[in-house]
């Protein structure tokens, strides 16, 4: 009986053990877990910074006349749509969401090379003309990115068929 005792006491204490050892491996894994969302969540944090740090020096560049409105609003449009903003941030980049939509049908990159010179006029002067509808609004909206202040006449930027 005393051996039956014993064997049952150290059965016991061996379980016992096993349950303290796969205690601290669940901490250690829920550690790391943690670990990893924190790094995550800088890592995705970091990465909203850059894209907030790029739309500003194309919003400078847009400013400063120094790339056409299309290439500005699609590149600007592209980050935005990455920074997974809310709909009253999102309001801010509306009119380079429009003007992104409006030229969406002009051919880009290799679909660009492959056109005619002919073609590319043609597309080119269709471009400067949407561009020169929304120019004013993507400028303002270029400057109230780079001013990051809400303005009296800020607010919902998009271009609006009646106004021209």
């Amino acid at each position: 009986m005393t051996i039956l005792l014993i064997l049952g006491a150290l059965i016991i204490v061996a379980l016992a053990g096993y349950a303290i050892y796969l205690q601290k491996q669940l901490h250690q894994r829920n550690r790391a877990r943690e670990e990893q969302a924190h790094q995550r969540a800088a890592d995705l944090e970091e990465r909203r910074e850059h894209y907030k740090k790029s739309i500003q020096i194309l919003a400078a560049a847009l400013e400063a006349d120094q790339m056409t409105l299309t290439e500005g609003a699609i590149r600007i449009s592209m980050l935005a749509s990455q920074l997974d903003l809310e709909e009253t941030e999102r309001d801010r980049y509306q009119v380079f969401f429009q003007l992104t939509q409006a030229t969406s049908h002009i051919p880009i990159l290799e679909d660009w090379k492959a056109l005619s010179t002919r073609d590319k006029l043609r597309f080119d002067r269709e471009r400067e003309e949407i561009e020169e509808k929304y120019r004013e609004f993507v400028v303002e909206a270029a400057r109230q990115l780079l001013n990051k202040k809400e303005s009296a006449s800020s607010g919902v930027m998009f271009f609006s068929a009646d106004n021209h």
